[in-house]
């Protein structure tokens, strides 16, 4: 008899268990890398998606301490402040991208802020800045050409912020393709704990953030529990 094919429900029901095994067994990372030669790229850790407007959410809001920290932490060990990047939404009132998301994060409007916590780092005016029109960071001119400019200066590249299955999604996945076409050493790191995305009907939180984040490791990104310098 000709086995039965596994139907979605059940490669669905695996898939989530092997999900939550790989979270709850992800490792810590320590680096040995010198500071100058570690980078950290923070995408959309902003007002619009953590407490203002329609696409806030408390969820993302969560990460902020823990962002905040991680990049502080970074700092104090020696990290150069221009190799923090933050890179985030600034639309026009007429984006494109409005046929697919409520209004959101429009240029000069507070949605489009750093948060407080990120703005009240002393470095935060030495830190690189650039804005995006779109859920991919390199569509960003601006951080095309920073990455194309100073990509080969970073053994290390670490992603966080926000949404995970998103807008990191596609920074992370983007620095791990960038440096293996450019044939660079260049690890990229996700902690967990500095990411996440939202949760609302048909997009349940949980899932997509674990999803999209075993979907990064499974094209060469490192998913680690946390990271420090040594």
């Amino acid at each position: 008899m000709t086995p039965t094919a596994p139907t979605l429900r059940d490669q669905a029901t695996q898939q989530a268990e092997l999900l939550e095994r790989w979270l709850a067994d992800l490792p810590a990372l320590t680096l040995e890398a010198p500071p100058q030669r570690v980078a950290v790229v923070c995408v959309d850790l902003i007002e619009g998606f953590t407490r203002q407007g329609p696409l806030a959410s408390p969820r993302v809001a969560a990460i902020i301490p823990r962002v905040s920290g991680l990049i502080r932490s970074l700092l104090d060990a020696g990290v150069p402040a221009d190799n923090v990047v933050l890179v985030q939404d600034s639309h026009p009132r007429d984006a494109r991208e409005f046929a697919a998301y409520p209004p959101h994060c429009v240029a000069g409007t507070p949605e489009a802020e750093a948060v407080a916590e990120l703005q009240a780092l002393p470095e935060f005016g030495r830190v690189q800045h650039f804005q995006k029109n779109s859920i991919a960071s390199h569509t960003s001119p601006e951080f095309r050409a920073w990455l194309e400019a100073r990509g080969a200066d970073f053994d290390t590249v670490i992603a966080v912020g926000d949404v995970t299955d998103l807008c990191l999604y596609t920074l992370a996945l983007h620095l791990v393709t960038d440096g293996m076409a450019r044939g660079l050493d260049r690890m990229v790191v996700v902690p967990e704990p500095c990411a996440q995305t939202w949760d609302a009907p048909g997009h349940p939180g949980d899932l997509y953030h674990a999803l999209f984040l075993h979907q990064l490791e499974r094209n060469g990104v490192q998913v680690v529990s946390g990271v420090r310098l040594a």
